[in-house]
């Protein structure tokens, strides 16, 4: 089966760039013929991950697009266009991101058109992509970063779409394109619900992530009793929701446990926010912020952590969760979202409300009086289901049921 993978660009080492690249080299070694479109290309990068597949590089502007009077809508319109004939020859092509979506609903091509949807372009579809946020703001909003932020933000959106500013008119082009495609796939449930909110009644397909896992178990010990050490690794934005990871840490610091210590790996433009709160909270050497780690270091943090702590809201997935379970961490997330389905609604981890501190706090206290017997029972399990689960031959599977290859 000749195969293209489309999207925006392979550039930055992302989520929805890894996705795409493990479904490609996966259809490549079961002897499909998988072509790349793109609009950007980062060789140093990856080359390497996406060797022997066709590179079909689409110039990404014109001269002409530089003339102002044309709108967003309008370049895209043309940068799909100019796509189009490298969607040619093609049995099946899978689009992964905005705005790659649109363009491949409104090509024309013989090819089956295939939306493998993360999740609907949030700046687009903001209330179908934040169901829990919209919740909260209905019920009174809540003491955390986010909702703040995002009640702003929904504010903004509604008075721009009212007066049907040029996001509007990508969003109609949008919901335009959707009746074109032959199949949708989401990566969760829960993206699968955004995408018929925003959308409207649908068939979709769930196909989880394929999550490279290491080899060899997870480690075999209980908690370090001098102190449990917490980790948080993830990007430091306002959605992940890492205030409410400090304000419960410190509540469980104060109370249960004073030589806990909490590890924060990641960067972001929400982190001066967390380095003053956490000076507000008190947490002084209890905290340290990594930021970015190279890969040895990053090792280093997750065999000195014992529990995995992140409160997302309105994650459609989250491959961390899997990845800290293979590497032997207890693992916590919220109660809603793509998390809430890796760790089974609370099997196989601890799922609390993404807004209460004080369930962070208890759950950790919780974590903190388990036997070793039970860390370890616990540990091996959510190891073992997430390989089970998300391990290549599953997912492999599944992308090849999918495809009818």
């Amino acid at each position: 089966m000749k195969l293209g993978i489309f999207h925006p660009a392979f550039k930055a080492v992302g989520g929805a760039e890894i996705l795409a690249a493990s479904h490609g080299r996966f259809l490549q070694e079961e002897g499909h013929q998988v072509s790349l479109i793109t609009f950007d290309y980062d060789a140093d990068r990856w080359a390497a991950r996406l060797a022997g597949m066709d590179l079909r590089l689409v110039p990404k502007r014109q001269w002409q697009e530089a003339f102002l009077f044309w709108s967003q809508l309008h370049k895209q319109r043309l940068r799909g266009l100019r796509a189009e004939p490298r969607l040619q020859g093609l049995d099946a092509v899978i689009a992964y991101n905005w705005p790659c979506s649109t363009m491949l609903g409104n090509a024309h091509t013989d090819a089956r058109k295939i939306w493998h949807c993360n999740e609907p372009r949030r700046s687009l579809h903001a209330r179908a992509t934040n169901p829990t946020l919209v919740a909260k703001l209905e019920a009174g909003g809540g003491d955390c970063d986010a909702v703040t932020a995002f009640e702003k933000k929904l504010a903004s959106d509604d008075r721009g779409m009212a007066m049907k500013n040029p996001r509007y008119w990508l969003r109609e082009e949008d919901k335009k394109s959707i009746t074109a495609f032959d199949e949708l796939w989401a990566l969760s449930e829960f993206s699968a619900a955004n995408l018929q909110r925003a959308f409207g009644p649908r068939k979709v397909e769930v196909i989880y992530p394929m999550v490279s896992f290491p080899e060899g178990s997870a480690k075999q010990r209980g908690l370090d009793r001098a102190g449990l050490q917490v980790l948080v690794h993830s990007r430091l934005e306002v959605l992940k929701n890492v205030d409410t990871v400090l304000k419960g840490f410190a509540q469980f610091r104060a109370k249960a446990n004073p030589s806990s210590k909490l590890h924060v790996v990641g960067e972001g433009d929400h982190r001066p926010r967390l380095e003053s709160l956490a000076r507000e909270l008190g947490l002084g050497n209890a905290i340290q912020f990594h930021g970015f780690l190279p890969d040895v270091k990053l090792r280093e943090v997750y065999e000195a952590c014992d529990v995995f702590a992140l409160l997302p809201l309105d994650e459609p997935f989250g491959m961390v969760y899997p990845e800290a379970a293979a590497k032997g961490l207890l693992l916590i997330g919220p109660d809603h979202g793509g998390p809430f389905e890796i760790l089974e609604g609370g099997r196989i981890g601890w799922c609390v409300d993404a807004f209460d501190a004080a369930a962070l706090c208890s759950t950790l206290e919780e974590i903190w009086t388990l036997p070793d017997e039970e860390v370890m029972s616990r540990r091996a399990e959510a190891d073992r289901t997430c390989r089970e689960r998300f391990g290549r031959a599953a997912i492999g599977a599944r992308l090849l049921q999918l495809l009818g290859a």
